[in-house]
């Protein structure tokens, strides 16, 4: 797990020092490597390639990166190939000088050239210089675990894994992409190619890119879902299956040289984790809980205890005060330079803080099992409203109308209303994590000037690409939760929590790994029929009958509670305090959103309204953010 940056000046431009700017973008990211890094010139000192290591596979110097071989190919990477030793068996000739899965990626590549992506297994995000074909080639894993962002601007391509590196580069530009801006208000995060910077892009999951020596460019996806047919299939097989998948799965995250844990809730993923990896090795797993001073109704630690209990873990516990949440509050938006409003982070990070301080480099988490076997209650409210909104959906377009205006005026803010709206524009019921302002109430307090400038954008467009998507690869027999399936997995899991599981790991230079987002499961969980995946009102049907012989029936069938935090307790009053002191010079040095607006938000906070609290939140976060990051 590191940090990768570069520069490539492929039009001779006069941008000065090159090993200098790569070493200011490495600085910037150091916290993702500590434990090494290099600085590389190639072709004529027109490319530079940076490294930041955080050592976890070979922990010699033999895997010192930029890593170059001796036909010339070089390599920056930051990632984990899990099965990189059975990836050898392709290589029996290449001279390995190290262990590291670096060096066997980059003979794969040499061998192989674009078509190494097919035998991967991992998280990665890397590039490599071709001298043989002049190119540099790049690639992000199929799921999106490991960021990679980049920028053409003023005949300069550069790269990084993280944003505030490429902003330490004199020639690259801060403007904000309005377009950007106005979905991240409907979805709190935005989908790839979008960040909030226009000119700086990030790459989606499963895609490659070619870079030759004149700046020319190739964006081609390499991977997509691949959907199977297992109507025929059993219960009990469709049971066997899933356990076996996510037993090699956790087998192959269990690979590493230094320490490996786990964090722990005591809900069915984590503790699904836990059991399996306890199996995998004879020392006490380590694993980690959090809870919160006095707030017994956001802490799991009695939960996770037991489970820590059953597998004879080696537990810690982090419980968070009040004031080490206020003192961290505004903080936030130094790690997270691309904008992600999400409360949840508090308490990933503590546990984070929390493994390191311990020793434990590599932690496990259940991110991702949720989305791809449907485990929200919010997906039965839509698998049960299904029906009514195709009905309305197929009534003629003016009647449509003509109902949803009528009942917004009778209340434009509530789910009926949000779906009379859709119905009536024939878009999709289902948006995925469109959980924050909806685009009737957006639009009220976004500022006229950039309502008039902006007229066309509408926040479907963003699930529509999704759609057409899942459209081309689609099967007859697919039911409406699997569209919601495939929406958490392509536009929450890679830029929501895989996210922020990287930016709070790294933060504490420890590698987060997620067993249920690999890539073999991920097809599999996806292609369970629907009734299998939501079955008698139970969510995440199919795993929990799976780990029924691994858990017990108290901790797979407990309701569910997730990461929560007292944010309205604890965080009222900063909260309140930052908006209300700074909504009126933010909305002066960035127009786009009314004072109006603002205040609406802090008044109905103040009214008692709970919805308004994660309004507040991101109200909070935006303007921490622009005046961190936009140069306010």
């Amino acid at each position: 797990m590191c940090g990768i940056n570069g520069i490539f000046n492929y039009n001779n431009c006069n941008i000065g020092d090159g090993k200098a700017l790569v070493n200011l973008m490495n600085n910037a990211i150091r916290h993702r490597g500590p434990d090494d890094n290099g600085i590389s010139a190639i072709e004529g000192d027109k490319l530079f390639f940076g490294h930041q290591r955080l050592s976890i596979i070979d922990l010699s110097s033999a895997g010192h990166q930029p890593m170059k071989n001796n036909s010339g190919y070089e390599i920056v990477f930051n990632g984990e190939i899990y099965n990189y030793h059975e990836l050898k068996k392709y290589l029996p000739e290449y001279p390995f000088k190290s262990d590291s899965d670096t060096e066997v990626l980059l003979a794969l590549y040499e061998k192989y050239g674009e078509k190494c992506l097919d035998y991967l297994n991992g998280m990665f995000a890397f590039a490599i210089w071709d001298p043989k074909k002049e190119i540099i080639f790049m690639a992000r894993d199929r799921v999106g675990k490991k960021p990679l962002y980049y920028s053409f601007q003023n005949g300069v391509f550069a790269f990084s894994s993280e944003v505030k590196a490429l902003l330490k580069l004199p020639f690259i530009q801060t403007n904000l992409d309005e377009e950007a801006f106005y979905h991240f208000l409907t979805f709190n995060v935005l989908a790839p190619p979008s960040t909030m910077f226009k000119g700086i892009k990030k790459f989606h999951p499963g895609y490659c890119m070619t870079i030759d020596k004149n700046g020319n460019s190739n964006y081609t996806q390499y991977w997509q879902i691949e959907y199977r047919d297992l109507r025929a299939k059993s219960e009990n097989e469709l049971k066997e299956e899933t356990l076996e998948l996510l037993k090699k799965s956790v087998q192959y995250r269990m690979v590493s040289n230094v320490p490996v844990g786990a964090f722990l809730s005591g809900g069915v993923d984590s503790s699904a984790l836990v059991a399996l990896m306890s199996t995998m090795t004879n020392k006490p797993v380590k694993t980690y809980s959090i809870g919160f001073e006095d707030q017994p109704d956001f802490d799991e630690l009695e939960h996770a205890r037991r489970v820590s209990e059953l597998f004879g873990t080696q537990h810690f516990e982090k419980t968070v005060n009040p004031e080490e949440f206020k003192n961290f509050l505004p903080h936030v938006v130094d790690i997270f330079d691309e904008p992600l409003a999400d409360p949840t982070c508090v308490p990933i990070y503590f546990l984070s803080q929390k493994a390191r301080q311990q020793g434990t480099i590599v932690v496990l988490t259940g991110d991702g099992s949720d989305e791809i076997f449907a485990g929200y209650r919010n997906h039965l409210r839509y698998i049960q409203n299904y029906n009514t909104f195709n009905k309305l959906k197929r009534l003629p377009t003016a009647i449509k109308k003509i109902i949803s205006r009528t009942y917004s005026l009778y209340d434009s803010n509530s789910p009926l209303s949000e779906m009379l709206n859709r119905a009536a524009l024939n878009q999709e019921f289902y948006w995925g994590s469109a959980r924050s302002f909806k685009e009737s109430v957006k639009n009220k307090f976004l500022n006229v000037d950039f309502r008039n400038k902006h007229h066309q954008l509408n926040s479907y467009s963003v699930v529509e690409l999704f759609k057409n998507e899942y459209d081309k690869i689609k099967r007859p027999y697919h039911q409406p939760i699997d569209w919601m399936c495939f929406m958490g997995f392509k536009l929450t899991d890679p830029n929501w929590y895989l996210y922020r599981a990287d930016k709070l790991g790294m933060a504490h230079s420890i590698e987060l790994r997620s067993p249920f987002l690999d890539y073999e499961l991920v097809n599999f969980a996806l292609s369970v029929p629907g009734e299998m995946k939501v079955k008698g009102n139970e969510p995440k049907y199919i795993l929990k009958k799976s780990l029924e012989s691994v858990l017990p029936k108290d901790v797979l069938y407990r309701k569910k509670m997730g990461f929560c935090l007292p944010l309205k307790k604890w965080g009222y009053e900063i909260m309140v305090d930052y908006v209300e002191s700074n909504y009126k010079e933010f909305c002066k040095n960035f127009p786009f959103l009314t004072e109006e607006g603002l205040k609406q938000i802090l008044n109905d906070v103040k009214g008692g309204s709970e919805k308004a609290v994660n309004d507040l939140w991101t109200a909070y976060f935006l303007i921490s953010w622009f005046k961190k990051w936009m140069n306010a």
